[in-house]
C-alpha cells in the first residue's frame, strides 16, 4: 500500500512540475520574441531609433558604415539590422538574407510594421524616414534561440528563486494529501478483507470511508457482502447443528429398538421392535430427502422448469390428497377458486409448498374442523390464502416459522411426526418464483398463511 501511495504521490508530482515547467518555458520564449507582443507600440519605436543611427551612418559615411554600425549592433546585443533604400535594395556588402528581403518588400506594400510570415525567425521590418526628408527601409534580426546561460539565469533571476521554492513545497502537501485521500480507504478495505479472511465475519466497514465516491461505494458493497456471508455461515452452522440434533432422537431410538429386538423373547415384541425401526428409518430417510431438497432450494442450482399450468386444478388435486388424510381426524380440506387460473412457473416447487402449507394446518386445527384454502387473483398478482382453527402461534415465533427445524412445541410436533423443516421449503420455493409468504394468528383463531405471487403480463 505504501508503494501505491508514493506511485500516486510522484505521479501527481511530475504531472504538476511538468506542466510548470511547460508553463515557465513557453512564458521564456514568448518574451523573447520581437517585438514582445505585450508591448507592439515600443517595439515599432526601437525600429524607428535603430533605423534613424543607421541611416546617418550611410548618409555620412556611406554603406562601410552601415556595415561597420550593423556589426557592432550585432556583436553587443545578438540584433542583426540591414538598411535598404526606397526601392528596396539592400545598402550592405554583405549576404543579405531572402526573408528580410520579402519581409521588406511587404513592408513597401502595406506601409506598415511587418513580421516573418512563417519559419523560425524573430525579426520586423518597417519604413524609416530620415531627417533630410528621404525614406529607408530596415530589417531587424533577432537570434534564433537564446542561449541556454542566458535561459537558465532569467528563469532564476525571474522565477525559481523563493517564489518556486514555495510553490513546490505547496504542489507536495497538496499532492501528498490527495495520495492520502485516495490509498488511506484503500489500506482500510485491505486490513478489513484481512480480518473477514482470518475468520472474523463481524468486520463492518462502516463509517470509516465516508463520501460518495466510487471508494466509499465499494466500503458499502464490502459491508453488504460480509453481512450476507456472515448470514450464510451462520445459517449453515445452524442448521449443521439442528440436523445432528434432529438425527440423534431418531438414532437414539433405532438403538433401543435394535437392543430389544435382540433381547425380545417372543415373536410379537421382536416384531414390535422391527416395526419401530422400519418407522425410525423412515422417518430419517424422509428427513434427508426434505434436507437434500431444502439445500438444493437454498443454494439456486436447482433448475426451475417453468411452464404455463392451471393452478386451479393443481389446488384441486392437493386439497383431494389432504381430505383423504384428514377423514381419520374427522376433519375437511374446504378450497375456493376461480374455475380456471393460468400461472407460468415450476408445477413441482409449487406443488410441493402448497402441499407442505396445507398439511401443516391439517395437522395442528381442531377436530370436526375445517381448513380453508382461498386462491384470489388480480391483473398482476394471485394470492393463495390457507387458514386452520388449531391455537394458532404466539407471536414472537410468527417470524421463525420459516426458518429449518424450528417447532414452537417440539414434543407435538414429533408427535405428529414434523421435522420442522417443511415451511421453509415452502418459503424457499415461493421466493425462487418472486413472490413472498406470510404467517399471522387469525382473530377468531388458528393460524394463516398467505402467498402472494406475481404474475407475468
Amino acid at each position: 500500500m505504501r508503494r501505491l501511495f508514493w506511485k500516486i504521490f510522484l505521479y501527481f508530482l511530475l504531472i504538476i512540475l511538468l506542466v510548470s515547467s511547460a508553463v515557465i518555458l513557453l512564458t521564456y520564449f514568448r518574451d523573447q520574441e520581437f517585438p514582445p507582443l505585450a508591448n507592439q507600440n515600443f517595439a515599432q519605436q526601437a525600429i524607428a531609433e535603430y533605423g534613424r543611427s543607421a541611416i546617418r551612418a550611410y548618409e555620412s559615411q556611406g554603406t562601410a558604415a552601415v556595415d561597420r554600425f550593423g556589426k557592432k549592433m550585432l556583436g553587443d546585443s545578438g540584433i542583426r539590422l540591414i538598411l535598404f533604400d526606397s526601392s528596396g535594395r539592400p545598402l550592405t556588402r554583405q549576404r543579405t538574407p531572402r526573408y528580410m528581403e520579402h519581409m521588406v518588400h511587404r513592408a513597401k506594400r502595406s506601409g506598415e510594421v511587418v513580421f516573418p510570415m512563417m519559419g523560425r525567425h524573430n525579426g520586423l521590418a518597417s519604413m524609416v524616414h530620415s531627417t533630410s526628408g528621404k525614406t529607408y527601409f530596415v530589417a531587424i534580426e533577432l537570434p534564433e534561440r537564446p542561449q541556454s546561460k542566458h535561459l537558465f539565469q532569467g528563469l532564476m533571476h525571474g522565477f525559481l528563486g523563493v517564489q518556486l521554492l514555495l510553490l513546490l513545497v505547496v504542489t507536495a502537501a497538496v499532492c501528498y494529501f490527495l495520495a492520502r485521500s485516495l490509498t488511506a480507504p484503500i489500506g482500510r478495505l485491505r486490513q478489513a478483507t484481512r480480518k473477514f479472511a482470518a475468520g472474523d465475519l463481524s468486520i463492518r466497514l462502516g463509517n470509516q470511508i465516508k463520501g460518495k465516491n466510487e471508494l466509499a461505494g465499494l466500503a458499502h458493497d464490502f459491508d453488504n457482502m460480509a453481512g450476507e456471508i456472515e448470514s450464510l455461515i451462520g445459517g449453515q452452522k445452524n442448521l449443521l447443528r439442528d440436523i445432528s440434533h434432529e438425527l440423534r432422537s431418531p438414532l437414539t431410538r433405532l438403538g433401543i429398538a435394535l437392543e430389544l429386538a435382540r433381547q425380545a423373547g417372543s415373536a410379537t415384541a421382536q416384531d414390535k421392535a422391527l416395526q419401530r425401526i422400519e418407522l425410525e428409518a423412515e422417518r430419517m430417510n424422509t428427513m434427508i430427502g426434505q434436507l437434500l431438497n431444502l439445500t438444493r432450494l437454498e443454494s439456486g442450482h436447482r433448475e426451475m422448469k417453468l411452464q404455463k399450468f392451471d393452478l386451479r386444478v393443481l389446488l384441486d388435486q392437493l386439497v383431494a390428497d389432504a381430505n383423504y388424510e384428514a377423514e381419520t381426524q374427522q376433519c375437511e380440506v374446504v378450497l375456493s377458486a376461480p374455475e380456471t387460473v393460468l400461472f407460468c412457473g415450476s408445477q413441482e416447487l409449487l406443488a410441493q409448498a402448497l402441499e407442505n402449507i396445507i398439511r401443516n394446518g391439517l395437522k395442528y386445527t381442531e377436530v370436526n374442523s375445517v381448513v380453508t384454502v382461498e386462491l384470489s387473483v388480480t391483473t398482476t398478482s394471485l394470492s393463495i390464502v390457507v387458514a386452520d382453527h388449531g391455537p394458532g402461534v404466539p407471536e414472537e415465533s410468527l417470524p421463525r416459522l420459516f426458518e429449518p427445524f424450528y417447532r414452537v412445541a417440539a414434543a407435538r410436533d414429533r408427535q405428529t411426526g414434523g421435522t420442522g423443516i417443511g415451511l421453509a421449503i415452502a418459503e424457499r420455493a415461493i421466493k425462487l418464483h418472486s413472490g413472498s409468504i406470510t404467517a399471522k394468528n387469525r382473530p377468531q383463531g388458528g393460524l394463516l398463511i398467505e402467498i402472494n405471487l406475481p404474475i407475468e403480463t
